[in-house]
């Protein structure tokens, strides 16, 4: 509302009779859209976001390493001194996983999770990375005996969910699955009641992850005291220009302007949540046959973890919803997930597989797009802005405006 409110200032005073201004209004409407949201959403999905003793034990989760049998913690791929990434071009566990690992600054605010949107919801996402055999290499057993043998996690799991299953007589890796055929066989040994009680324990744990995670947001940056000051009607326009440079302003009107950026990098986190193609051709640390969203679609639709799953405490909601409108198409393969531009001086390397190592790289990828896709099409939107090395640098300085670490 407050966001609406200066925009509808800014933009009648455009009409009003000696008041000018350098930006367009459909400028000023994209501007006041990329003001930090007040408040995070909460997840109807997750009876526990928001919930102060359940994000207070799933911070103690996300650093514990009793979660994995090889030590491995949620921080080790989302480092909070490296933008909760682990600076990698590929994430790495206990192996080295297909995608680098991304951000979770302002995570709360985004529908889709997963570079190809495979999850809905930041608990389904938590999942994956558990049980992932080169990740922590966990299992839903494993988990439940080791939240039992912590005397300090029992009991903060125990006072938010009741007691635990008893698990002392269940194998200590189980867990239904495709890697490991020893795991899945003892998995099937379990009774339904008993899988029931071990996949509630794991469905309780990252719910609480996920709580966590919701809170972790980005701080103000110079681009944020900015907007304050171009939608504040007690501030000219010359007064909140003063606060960027004239090289970071040069870099703020490209980006609205012809280079289109705005058109995926929108809203508060700068992501427009959705998923493309930007002509990204092979590396030799990456597998070619990666399809992003075609298959994300499919992971997510068959997951038993999705928002209308019964593991969702909203199953009929809107985030449920938005399953049954998915449709699956060619055009999806090779499209990725539009990440947040904030804090992107400490999300090095960049792309879902890490493919560029500085800004540089990544503003001259857009300017040429000399690479060819290695699945599907790039977008059709995206055309060559063969900009000068002076436009590029002007580019460069602006997106250091977004980073709330300088």
């Amino acid at each position: 509302m407050i966001r609406g409110v200066q925009l509808l200032w800014r933009t009648s005073c455009l009409l009003a009779v000696g008041c000018q201004s350098s930006f367009s209004e459909l400028d000023l409407f994209l501007l006041a859209e990329m003001q930090k949201a007040d408040t995070a959403p909460l997840d109807e999905t997750n009876q526990w976001d928001g919930h102060t003793q359940a994000i207070s034990f799933g911070e103690q989760l996300f650093f514990s390493t009793a979660l994995s049998p090889d030590n491995i913690t949620c921080a080790t791929c989302h480092h909070p001194d490296l933008g909760f990434t682990d600076g990698q071009p590929q994430a790495t566990g206990i192996g080295v996983t297909p995608r680098h690992s991304p951000t979770l600054f302002d995570m709360a605010e985004h529908s889709w999770f997963r570079w190809d949107g495979g999850c809905d919801s930041l608990w389904c996402q938590a999942i994956g990375p558990i049980e992932s055999p080169v990740e922590m290499n966990s299992s839903r057993t494993y988990l439940a005996y080791a939240l039992g043998q912590d005397a300090e996690l029992r009991g903060q799991y125990e006072s938010l969910f009741g007691v635990l299953p008893d698990v002392s007589t269940l194998p200590l890796i189980a867990k239904p699955t495709s890697d490991d055929t020893e795991a899945n066989d003892a998995w099937n040994t379990l009774s339904a009641n008993q899988q029931h009680e071990i996949t509630q324990v794991l469905v309780n744990t990252t719910k609480s992850i996920a709580a966590f995670e919701a809170t972790i947001q980005s701080q103000d940056t110079v681009f944020d005291q900015f907007l304050v000051g171009l939608l504040d009607p007690n501030t000219s326009e010359s007064e909140a220009l003063a606060l960027l440079t004239e090289e970071e302003e040069h870099g703020l009107r490209l980006f609205i302007g012809e280079g289109g950026c705005h058109f995926c990098h929108n809203g508060p986190t700068l992501s427009n949540d959705a998923f493309h193609n930007i002509g990204l051709g092979t590396r030799d640390w990456l597998e070619p046959t990666d399809i992003g969203r075609y298959d994300g679609i499919t992971m997510l639709q068959t997951s038993t973890f999705n928002a209308s799953g019964e593991w969702s405490d909203d199953p009929n909601g809107a985030r449920a919803e938005r399953i049954d409108r998915l449709v699956q198409n060619t055009e999806q393969l090779g499209q990725f997930k539009t990440p947040s531009l904030r804090n992107l001086l400490q999300t090095a390397p960049y792309m879902h597989g890490g493919h560029f190592e500085t800004l540089e790289e990544v503003v001259n990828h857009y300017s040429k797009l000399e690479e060819s896709s290695v699945q599907g099409h790039s977008d059709e939107t995206l055309k060559p802005l063969n900009w000068t090395d002076e436009q590029q640098q002007a580019m460069i300085a602006f997106l250091r405006t977004l980073d709330d670490s300088l």
